[in-house]
């Protein structure tokens, strides 16, 4: 991780290295209209880049005080480096501007790197979704996490 990394609000530019990214992480990935309605929806849509190489983004949700994130990615190869970290505290701090006591997730149940992520900076499992991902073998369970700031 470099001092050169900034997160800054997404610009259309961004579009489609966001959809190229999105599509080498996820196995359903959210398409290019996915990530546009979201922006018109006026829900925070972030990048984090290094000069202009984007490195991940995140995409959350505020309602009344509480706040769901609905999608945050980092590109292969920059994965497990401190990124997702850094991203997550950027929402902690947008969060708190806005005054969010409570943020929620999900997360596939396979996703392991991500779960201990969420529980090092203090997220708690609070429920299960059954059969809610699409997988190789069919369905994942979805683990529902919180954090009350």
């Amino acid at each position: 991780m470099t001092k050169n990394n900034k997160i800054q609000l997404f610009v259309k530019e961004d579009l489609a290295d966001v959809v190229r990214i999105e599509n080498k992480c996820h196995f359903t990935p959210w398409t290019k209209k996915i990530f546009i309605d979201s922006y018109n929806a006026k829900n925070l849509f972030k990048v984090l880049k290094s000069e202009n190489d984007i490195i991940g983004y995140y995409v959350i949700l505020f309602s009344a005080d509480e706040c769901e994130l609905l999608n945050i990615t980092i590109k292969p190869g920059q994965q497990k480096k401190g990124f997702g970290n850094q991203i997550l505290q950027d929402i902690f701090s947008e969060c708190r501007k806005v005054n969010i006591i409570n943020i929620f997730l999900e997360v596939r149940k396979s996703n392991l790197s991500a779960i201990r992520l969420y529980e090092k900076n203090g997220f708690n499992e609070i429920g299960i979704r059954n059969n809610y991902y699409q997988n190789n073998c069919g369905k994942e369970d979805a683990i529902l996490m919180g954090l009350a700031l």
